[in-house]
């Protein structure tokens, strides 16, 4: 890894931190616990919750940090015009809609938990062939987040990414997340313009390896890739080289004095509950 991009990532963090320890972080986090009954005192649950946004708020530097890596490869062309833009209006047909809501729905179903890459390889291409096919009378417009759009020049195949930090969401947002990244991926075909599944793949990335349950919707390690998966074929930089350079910067002693003097407003009333 450059140094360009060790510096990039390093005050990346520093902005990360900064932001969201700010005072008026804590304001509005001492508000929401300030007339709540509770045994553990209020200082250090005003630092959990904290903590908790700055995790939280880390998936979204996770994006962040794929933008930077995939300008860096010359071999990657980033659409930054919609890469790691929210709000993103897509169109896709209402046939389309319901072949993916019934296909959700499906899959619940206990009896057809056998051949998922067969039926999710059918499912895209009757999603292809509906587009195709489509009238601009029956087209659904909505509005999409992409957190990762590019074409590697040495295939031309496009990678739409749907990147999350942590296989561990709740059952609902776990449906939710699924039908989300499906419906998204049959908006881009008509972005871009491209009935060629060959040449166009979606992918669910995991940054992490952990895996809480299995996936009923999305074949594992053809549509969905975690830790290392995303970057053996697409990336020069490695996923130990990122897993080295956030765990040193974790024991920097610049980020180590953010986290003590935080604690230490808390600790000691400097911020005034």
């Amino acid at each position: 890894m450059n140094d360009e991009i060790q510096t990039i990532i390093k005050n990346a963090i520093f902005n990360l931190i900064d932001n969201t320890t700010s005072k008026e972080k804590f304001d509005l986090i001492s508000k929401k616990h300030i007339n709540k009954i509770h045994f553990i005192p209020i200082k250090y649950r005003i630092l959990g919750g904290l903590l908790q946004s700055l995790n939280i708020q880390f998936g979204n530097y996770i994006e962040v940090l794929f933008k930077l890596l995939t300008e860096n490869e010359k071999h990657l062309k980033l659409y930054d015009d919609i890469s790691g833009f929210k709000n993103i209006l897509l169109k896709y047909s209402n046939e389309t809609d319901n072949v993916i809501d019934n296909y959700i729905t499906a899959c619940q179903n206990p009896e057809n938990k056998d051949n998922l890459l067969d039926r999710f390889e059918d499912l895209i291409n009757t999603i292809i062939i509906n587009e195709k096919n489509n009238q601009a009378s029956t087209m659904i417009e909505s509005k999409h987040d992409i957190d990762l759009i590019f074409k590697d020049l040495r295939t031309d195949i496009i990678y739409y990414i749907e990147i999350k930090y942590n296989d561990d969401h709740d059952t609902g947002k776990f449906i939710d997340i699924n039908r989300k990244f499906i419906k998204t991926y049959a908006g881009i075909i008509n972005k871009f313009g491209i009935y060629d599944k060959t040449k166009l793949k979606p992918i669910l990335y995991y940054f992490n390896n952990k895996i809480m349950k299995g996936n009923i919707y999305l074949p594992e390690s053809y549509y969905i890739l975690r830790g290392n998966g995303l970057f053996k074929s697409l990336f020069t930089i490695t996923y130990e080289e990122i897993d080295y350079e956030l765990k040193r910067i974790s024991n920097d002693d610049e980020i180590l004095k953010l986290f003590d003097d935080l604690y230490n407003k808390i600790r000691y009333d400097i911020w005034i509950i």
